[in-house]
């Protein structure tokens, strides 16, 4: 029985099945549209050949089992979604055989006791030396619920991978509530309030997936991988956040970096160190390329950690369609995002 295993992640870019709202004021996927898109996602599935995928932005569960009936890939996968129905965006898994889902957890609230305090001078527990960085940021809410899987497999002697699928608050500015937008103070600034507001969401859910990463993984020798699309380049301080930046071991020679209990290890680095070549990208915004869809893994999938059960394969990213493609909406054929793959070995210390 193939006991490698191979992760991807998929944003599907706002996939809706034909004449169905989006967002306010967005066009609907014409039947044509529609077409052109699950004909050129399913191609894409196809070529991943991957074990598990993670999708973002998925609006619709029939839309997704329509994208997998077109790939002719339906009887290879499980399908997981949050729920039946739902409201806005969502992220969604598909599972091969032999790997099966044994296990389900959303997580949409923020693991009980999470807090972003810091207090002003003065108050009680407060730092006796004066600062003036005392901060509250009251959000107890992932934006899109994290699926959490855990995967057997049918031979007894692979161990369990538990698998997190995530999505991110976006960089892109969050609208300001009417009186704040209406407020002539503020009227410049709604771009920048708003971009502040994402990025202070995106590090609060950031830092919460990574309590539930450190309360599953610390101490314990289970296998995780984080999937999704993060919002953030690799050296981003999201990124650290969840991954705790483990030490990579750049020659296996070295005796550093042989471990990291609750760490998580970006795919994107295991290949960058193989070919000595810069992280790739995954996504285009103004000119600039960033990876913002990431695979992390935990030490089990590290190579030179001793209690690792798979060693890095390697790493591949779809990105060709970002450069060829300029259309945005549901007239766009592609997704906006490049489509990551991680694909990993067999082989227990």
């Amino acid at each position: 029985m193939d006991r490698d295993i191979s992760f991807a992640t998929f944003n599907l870019y706002n996939l809706q099945l034909p004449g169905k709202p989006t967002y306010p004021g967005a066009k609907p996927f014409t039947p044509e549209a529609y077409r052109r898109r699950l004909a050129w996602a399913g191609e894409r599935l196809r070529e991943l050949d991957a074990d598990v995928i993670a999708f973002q932005e998925l609006w619709s569960a029939q839309a997704l089992r329509e994208l997998f009936d077109a790939a002719g890939l339906s009887a290879d996968y499980d399908l997981q979604f949050i729920k039946e129905e739902w409201y806005d965006i969502a992220v969604a898994a598909a599972v091969r055989k032999p790997w099966k889902v044994t296990a389900k957890t959303l997580h949409k609230r923020f693991p009980d006791g999470f807090r972003l305090l810091k207090r002003r001078h003065g108050e009680p527990g407060a730092d006796v030396q004066r600062t003036d960085d005392d901060i509250e940021v009251s959000i107890d809410l992932f934006s899109r619920t994290v699926i959490q899987l855990t995967l057997g497999h049918e031979n007894a002697q692979v161990p369990p991978v538990e698998v997190f699928c995530a999505h991110l608050k976006s960089k892109h500015a969050t609208p300001l509530d009417k009186p704040e937008a209406g407020n002539p103070a503020l009227k410049p600034h709604t771009a920048a309030l708003g971009a502040a507001l994402s990025t202070i969401r995106r590090t609060a859910e950031a830092a919460a997936l990574r309590m539930i990463l450190t309360d599953l993984l610390k101490g314990t020798d289970r296998a995780a991988v984080l999937l999704g699309d993060l919002n953030d380049g690799v050296h981003a301080n999201t990124l650290s956040i969840l991954t705790t930046q483990p030490v990579y071991r750049r020659y296996a020679s070295s005796r550093k970096a042989g471990a990291n209990d609750a760490g998580l290890y970006a795919a994107s680095f295991l290949q960058a160190l193989a070919d000595f070549q810069d992280v790739a990208y995954s996504y285009i915004y103004k000119d600039v390329r960033e990876q913002l869809d990431h695979i992390l893994v935990s030490e089990q999938f590290y190579d030179y950690s001793k209690k690792h059960h798979w060693s890095f394969r390697d790493q591949r990213i779809w990105n060709d369609h970002l450069d060829a493609e300029d259309r945005d909406g549901p007239e766009r054929p592609t997704s906006d995002h490049g489509i990551v793959r991680a694909r990993f070995l067999w082989d227990p210390a």
